[in-house]
């Protein structure tokens, strides 16, 4: 994973994890495959 990936990861992670509305439970790990997984080509 290139530096600017990881970084759009934690980005995401964080924003995430600070959302107060609901609950969410999310391992870093868990969402950096998926978004390998989203950026992966066909």
């Amino acid at each position: 994973m290139t530096l600017k990936s990881e970084n759009l990861v934690d980005l995401i992670f964080n924003k995430l994890k600070t959302y107060k509305n609901k609950k969410i439970f999310l391992e870093k790990e868990n969402l950096d495959k998926f978004i390998l997984y989203l950026f992966k080509e066909n």
